[in-house]
Parts: C-alpha cells; sequence; structure tokens
C-alpha cells in the first residue's frame, strides 16, 4: 500500500506534467486530442530509457518481440461465441418488450428516413476510383462543404490529428452491418472505410525501398478531384461531387504533429501527410480491429473480403512495429526516416510502466495479440486499477476514452484469438470499471463533464459486443441517450446538401453537413452502433436486452 501511495503521488506528479494546458489539437469541434507536455514538475522523474518496452519486465522472454512467432489461432477461427458464461446482478426494472419493440423501430427508422450510409458515401472524402488511383473513403473532421449549384465542394482545412476517432466507429458498424444485413450500401462503406484505414498506412510510405512501410500518418492530403457520383460505382444519381486537400498543402508545426510535403509516395505520388500518429485514435483502430477478422471470413461481396483483409494485414504489420519498437508508435521526418517521438507520452505505451507496470498494459496487451496472437507483455490482470487509471483522467477528460477503448481493445482481442481466462480477467475488470463510473456516488472527475451520461450510453453499448451483460439500469440509460439522438437528428434539415431546399453557402462539420453534438444523444458517427453489438459473435445472453437484434439485421424493414 505504501509503494502503491508514492507510486500515485509520483505519477500524478508526472501526469500534470504532461497534461498542462488542457487544449485540443484539432479545430473540429469535441474530437479529442492529445495534452501537451509541460515543464516536468518533478525533478527526479524521467521518460523510461529507450527501448523499455522490450524488457524483459514488460515483454516475456528475453529476446524480445522481435523474436516471437506467430501463434496458432483457435479453431474455429474467428471464435463464434462468447466462450464462456458470465453474469451480473439484474439492478432496475426490466423493460418490457413491447417498449425495446418501439425503441428498435425509433432507432432503425432514423437510419432509413435519412439513409445513414448513403449518406456517409456522400459526405465522406479521399480518393475517388475515377482518378485511377487507389479508392478509399474516411471520416475527416477538419472539412468545410461548399455548396454552389449542383456541385458539393469538400475542402480540407485542418491538420486532420483525429481523425480515426470517429473513422473507427463508422468502420466497425460498417463491417457488422454489412456482415448482419448485407445491404449494399453498409458493405460500400465497409469496404471504402477498410481502405480509408489502410490509406493511412500506405500513404505514409516514403518510397519503394522505405525499411518501415507499416508506419500510420495521423492523415495522407492526396491529390484535388471532382466527379460524379455515378449509377456504375456508388448506384447513386449522378451528383457532382469535388474533393479539394490542396488547402493543407503548407508545412505546420506542433508540438504533436507535424504537416509537410510527401514528394514520391508509391501509391498516389507527390501528396501532403500530417505525422506523429497517437494513441488518441490508436485505441479505438485497436479495438475495431478486432472485428476484422469477421468481415474477411463473413462479408457477402468479394470486394468487401479483399480490401479488408488488406487493412487487416496492415494492422499487423503497425501493431508489430509498435511492439518490435519497444511498444513506440514510431513516425517520420520530412526525410522519410522512422524516429521515436521523444519527450511525449503521446507516442508510446512505456512512459508511466518504469513507475508502474499495470498502467497502460491493455495498450501493449492489445498490440501484442494484433501483432502475433499471444501476450508478450507483463500480466494486465483486469485491466483496471493502475496508477494511471487512477490519475490520467484528473489531467484531462479525453483520456477517460482513451483507456476505456484500450482496456476493450485488450477484451475483444482475447477473445477473438482465444485467450479465454486472460478474457474472462478483463470482462471482470471492465465490470468494476463501468460500475464504478455509474456508481451515484462516484468520485470520478468525468462525471462533472457534460458529455459523460452519453459517453456512458455508448460504452455500455460497445462493452457488450465483447461479453459486459447490462443490467436494466443500463439499458434504460442506452435507450435514453438514443432516443434523444433520433429526436436531434430526425429534425435537421442538411441531410442532403445538393437538395433544392438547402441554399448554396458553406456548411462546416460541427453542424452544417453533420448534425451537431449536444452532449445528451449519441453522437452521429456512433448512432448505428447497434449493428456492431448485434453482429457481434459475443454478445452475452446473461445482459439485459435494450435493442431487438432481428430487427436491425433487416435493414428492408427497418422503423417498420
Amino acid at each position: 500500500m505504501v509503494r502503491l501511495s508514492l507510486n500515485v503521488l509520483i505519477l500524478t506528479c508526472f501526469l500534470a506534467s504532461c497534461s498542462g494546458g488542457g487544449d485540443k489539437d484539432t479545430g473540429a469541434q469535441d474530437v479529442p486530442g492529445d495534452v501537451q507536455t509541460g515543464d516536468a514538475c518533478c525533478e527526479d522523474v524521467s521518460a523510461p530509457p529507450d527501448g523499455l518496452g522490450a524488457d524483459t519486465d514488460l515483454v516475456s522472454g528475453e529476446g524480445g518481440a522481435q523474436d516471437v512467432v506467430d501463434a496458432d489461432v483457435p479453431e474455429p477461427f474467428p471464435p463464434r461465441k462468447l466462450p464462456f458464461e458470465y453474469s451480473r446482478p439484474m439492478k432496475g426494472e426490466p423493460i418490457p418488450g413491447d417498449e425495446t419493440e418501439q425503441f428498435t423501430k425509433a432507432v432503425t427508422g432514423l437510419w432509413s428516413k435519412v439513409g445513414s450510409f448513403r449518406w456517409l458515401l456522400r459526405t465522406s472524402t479521399g480518393v475517388d476510383p475515377s482518378t485511377g488511383k487507389d479508392d478509399y473513403l474516411a471520416w475527416h473532421n477538419d472539412v468545410l462543404a461548399v455548396k454552389a449549384g449542383d456541385t458539393v465542394t469538400f475542402k480540407e482545412t485542418g491538420g486532420e490529428h483525429n481523425m480515426w476517432i470517429p473513422s473507427s466507429k463508422v468502420l466497425s458498424q460498417a463491417i457488422n452491418g454489412c456482415n448482419l444485413t448485407a445491404d449494399w450500401e453498409t458493405c460500400k462503406v465497409a469496404e471504402q472505410y477498410c481502405k480509408g484505414l489502410t490509406a493511412s498506412v500506405k500513404g505514409f510510405v516514403w518510397d519503394e525501398n522505405d525499411p518501415a512501410p507499416f508506419l500510420m500518418a495521423r492523415a495522407i492530403f492526396p491529390m484535388d478531384q471532382s466527379f460524379t457520383l455515378d449509377e456504375a460505382t456508388w448506384k447513386d444519381d449522378g451528383r457532382k461531387k469535388a474533393m479539394e486537400f490542396s488547402g493543407m498543402y503548407h508545412i505546420e508545426d506542433g508540438w504533436n504533429a507535424h504537416t509537410f510535403a510527401w514528394p514520391h509516395n508509391p501509391t498516389w505520388g507527390s501528396i501532403w501527410i500530417t505525422n506523429m500518429r497517437s494513441k488518441d485514435d490508436v485505441c479505438a483502430i485497436v479495438r475495431t480491429t478486432a472485428f476484422l477478422p469477421y468481415a474477411v471470413a463473413d462479408a457477402p461481396f468479394e470486394w468487401v473480403r479483399e480490401a479488408c483483409q488488406e487493412t487487416l494485414d496492415t494492422m499487423k504489420g503497425f501493431n508489430k512495429d509498435i511492439v518490435d519498437s519497444g511498444y513506440y508508435i514510431r513516425t517520420k521526418g520530412t526525410d522519410g526516416v522512422a524516429y521515436k517521438i521523444p519527450d511525449q507520452d503521446l507516442g508510446n505505451y512505456v512512459w508511466y510502466a518504469e513507475l508502474d507496470p499495470p498502467s497502460e498494459c491493455t495498450n501493449r496487451l492489445a498490440t501484442d495479440l494484433i501483432a502475433y496472437g499471444v501476450p508478450k507483455t507483463n500480466d494486465c490482470g483486469s485491466g483496471y486499477g493502475s496508477v494511471y487509471d487512477m490519475v490520467a483522467p484528473g489531467g484531462h477528460y479525453y483520456n477517460y476514452p482513451i483507456i476505456w477503448n484500450y482496456h476493450m481493445a485488450a477484451l475483444g482481442n482475447a477473445l477473438v484469438y482465444g485467450h479465454e481466462e486472460i478474457a474472462l480477467n478483463l470482462l471482470k475488470g471492465m465490470t468494476e470499471r463501468i460500475d464504478t463510473y455509474l456508481d451515484p456516488k462516484s468520485e470520478e472527475p468525468g462525471v462533472s463533464n457534460g458529455n459523460w451520461k452519453r459517453d456512458m450510453a455508448l460504452l455500455l453499448v460497445q462493452a457488450a459486443a465483447f461479453g459486459f451483460p447490462l443490467n436494466w439500469e443500463e439499458a434504460r440509460l442506452v435507450q435514453k441517450h438514443w432516443i434523444q439522438a433520433v429526436a436531434e437528428f430526425e429534425s435537421w434539415p442538411n441531410w442532403d446538401l445538393w437538395d433544392e431546399s438547402v441554399p448554396d453557402g458553406e456548411y462546416n462539420s460541427g453542424s452544417g453537413f453533420r448534425p451537431a453534438e449536444t452532449g445528451d444523444g449519441v453522437q452521429v458517427e456512433a448512432v448505428a452502433m447497434f449493428l456492431e453489438y448485434c453482429n457481434s459473435p459475443f454478445k452475452n445472453p446473461a445482459g439485459a436486452t435494450f435493442v431487438d437484434c432481428a430487427a436491425v439485421a433487416d435493414a428492408a424493414s427497418w422503423g417498420k
């Protein structure tokens, strides 16, 4: 207890030095960002030595992760059910079946009414296949839509530091929705967003001889394009769309990222990039990666399976580089040479481990499992209760989703790669985490944040996809915040910018061509998360029923 208290004190001081200012690193409203390192408050606390992640304290075996061979995967692969029974006390009044039926009808009715996945295809940005280059789409945060007559142009205006936080949510919903419904629009989003995640790595390749081909950029900025959303490629009506990335063809230097020219990329040629990929959205990426094997195995269209196979291979390569680099998320400079980000915690999983080995253990474990299929770091136990868990959220609210996403990523990938005991322990830890977060007497600093209950509703649904059984109180919380989103989004007027009722002009991403966040209803990029839950093989039958999965699976009857 004395040692733990001392570690808490030291790490609290250390984290305070790594959380100065609390400014977000992106122009997008309400998108989590890295937290700037300020002057250290504790002279005797320093960054862990280079390569700490390869020490035997954190990586099992004397040789380190580079000597690890891929593990045998479980049979069948990917797994098709939760491999153990797990339950919790059923608190709260049960929700009558007819209420859940009406709730499901309202939510799926929204998806149908606004054309959720068609809207994503029209408003996401990337590279169109008409260019003759590798095509992809993703959710860019710093985009301005400009309508002029019959054309909508999406103009890039920022460095896109954390675009894969929302993009990862969209990808997971699309992958699972494609497998669940076989709906073409949903599957097209799955294909394009798989390609989009792959593009963040392919676009960060310096040239044909790059010795580090699996590092990930924060963002890539390809060529400007104008095209039509035609019937042949998009099954659309020929509306005109343009994408202009040249607004970011200039140098930007920040404490947490740099934007610069990338002159001879093998895939897209002369482009620009933002470097220094950080754990802010890697946490969301590795969580979504747990579902990629199911896209490869089960997608109803070969073109989805092929795209997502490349993404799965790319994510394995990306995570192997992290493990083999001592749990550092390496980046590249203007010369294309790979390096570890110095003097910052945003790009590694070992910054606090010297003081407290359990800290960020789930980060390392999720990375191990994607890279090698086996754990190589220290035993994470329940994944909850480290010193970092206790003090980091007090420094900045956005540490919460980083922490719980890595916890879910470790849990989900442990289930996928057949580590049942590890998964069960992590599920117990997730229970303790959520019980603490939702305790009315909780002293968690996040409780005072206006987004807390909304974020809890999403966390509950995402955790349920990995075996967490909701009680009735939690099920009601989920329904409350989804119904609020339905009410907000149904009345929003700009779902179709091309419609003649929408006047010419500029529409930002915060409220112009995407609905604004209120902190009450779930965010628009997560409103179809029931597709992930309903398709997951790890749904727990011991949990409360909060949505009708049979109705969710039938896209033709959404809202009926």
